[in-house]
């Protein structure tokens, strides 16, 4: 379940002051515009700022200025113990209304919505994931709109908090845009993005931005470790996995990292001797002939690219306590060694093409075997890092 407070949520220390004043001064915007990477806590924020607006404490507190005397912990945050706290924080306030992607038929909806929220009231950790196909469906953003004509039923004002709401239709941001132009005072909008880029700049100019940032390796490893209870090893190859996303480590918690990186560099070995049949053999074995899926390929290079992370900053004399890989520190050493700079940095670029052939259409095993014997060949050149149809990196 989502975090209960800001001060529950790690490493947007920024964000969540901003969060607070506003609290605080009890000065809103028509909509916020949460961005940033996925899974670095835009969607918990969200909510911990909905429960915060919905909390009966503090708006008896509102009404008395009782801002500054508060007896009973900081007043910009919920309580955490009124009947509006427990309600929004099972999503079962009135008042509170959170859409999100889904996927499947239609006439499945409501079975699909109460399932995806009853799996995220029971695990602690739950990450909302979706199908590439999900998306925000017209029918329920139909039904909200209609109910945004009458007043609130319990507070003194309704939250509406939207989840990737870059997966809406076009007209679903033409029915929005009227009710962010002129919600009222007591409709309040909260949508969270990690593509910004793809809402339109009707919706974006209507709403205060709050930008999140990535997450510290590090941080990410203490919260797997302190947390969910991780293996030091395990947690500390999730956190360099994660790319900067608590939710991606989340969700690669039941993966055995260790064992996965062992047959990624075991994949590329026939690579790196020009062994193109041998290569496209261990890349079918490994994709099981498309069963594979795509996010377990992606992985697969990730781990390539920490390897040559690894390899990049042995060769600059880093400590041991800098290398992912530790249990295979002589092996980095030497293979440091033996490698150039330059020679790494061609590598990780041949990789990051193959990435983003795999993220678009490109035959999964074509992509991944193209990639790796591009990345063992010494004579393929690269001139620029290759962009990503997907938006990879724009956040």
């Amino acid at each position: 379940m989502a975090p209960a407070s800001f001060s529950e949520l790690i490493g947007q220390a920024e964000a969540v002051t901003f969060l607070e004043r506003t609290l605080e001064t009890g000065r809103f915007a028509n909509g916020y515009l949460f961005h940033g990477p996925a899974g670095v806590g835009k969607g918990s924020a969200a909510l911990a700022f909905a429960r915060a607006l919905l909390c009966e404490r503090r708006g008896l507190e509102a009404q008395a200025g009782l801002f500054e005397t508060a007896a009973e912990g900081p007043s910009d945050e919920a309580c955490g113990r009124c009947a509006g706290c427990g309600k929004a924080s099972r999503l079962q306030h009135p008042d509170l209304k959170f859409l999100f992607p889904v996927s499947g038929e239609e006439k499945d909806l409501d079975s699909t919505v109460q399932e995806t929220l009853e799996a995220w009231r029971d695990d602690p950790w739950f990450v909302f994931t979706y199908e590439k196909a999900a998306s925000i469906r017209l029918s329920l953003t139909r039904a909200l709109l209609r109910e945004l004509a009458f007043k609130p039923y319990e507070a003194g004002r309704r939250v509406v908090v939207v989840r990737d709401a870059d997966r809406m239709r076009e007209d679903q941001y033409s029915a929005m845009l009227k009710s962010l132009e002129e919600p009222g005072a007591d409709t309040l909008w909260v949508l969270t993005t990690s593509r910004p880029t793809r809402l339109p700049a009707t919706i974006r100019s209507r709403c205060q931005r709050v930008r999140f940032a990535a997450l510290p390796e590090a941080q990410i490893a203490e919260f797997l470790t302190a947390k969910v209870r991780l293996a030091e090893p395990k947690a500390r190859v999730l956190a360099a996995l994660a790319n900067g996303s608590l939710g991606r480590a989340l969700e690669l918690r039941e993966l055995e990292p260790l064992e996965l990186r062992n047959q990624a560099l075991a994949l590329f070995e026939p690579a790196a001797r020009g062994d193109g049949p041998a290569t496209l053999k261990a890349v079918q074995s490994f994709n099981r002939f498309g069963r594979a899926g795509r996010e377990t390929l992606r992985r697969l290079v990730e781990f390539q690219e920490l390897w040559l992370r690894d390899l990049l900053r042995a060769r600059y004399g880093a400590p041991r306590a800098a290398l992912i890989h530790r249990d295979r520190e002589a092996e980095i050493r030497k293979s440091a060694a033996q490698i150039s700079a330059t020679e790494i940095r061609r590598r990780l670029m041949a990789l990051e093409d193959a990435l983003r052939a795999i993220e678009g259409n490109v035959t999964p095993d074509l992509a991944l075997f193209s990639g790796l014997m591009r990345a063992g060949d010494p004579g393929f050149e690269t001139t620029s890092w290759p962009a990503h149809a997907g938006g990879r990196w724009d956040y």
